[in-house]
């Protein structure tokens, strides 16, 4: 029959182990969102209108 220590030391292990698991699927869940956060705002911003904000590309305008 196991003793009482190696009992502590089995849960505290299985605890251990739970918070890191716990704490990795925070962060994998965190970044998901961070990435999603980051294509929405970029979705949303008008491509043209980020051209024609940099000096370095010019698009005539038209003219009737």
């Amino acid at each position: 029959m196991p003793t009482l220590e190696v009992i502590f030391a089995a849960a505290v292990g299985v605890l251990a182990g739970i918070a890191v698991i716990g704490a990795l699927v925070f962060a994998v869940v965190w970044e998901w969102c961070a990435i999603k956060r980051t294509l929405a705002a970029h979705r949303r911003q008008q491509p043209e209108t980020f051209w024609r904000n940099h000096a370095t590309v010019s698009i005539p305008e038209r003219r009737p």
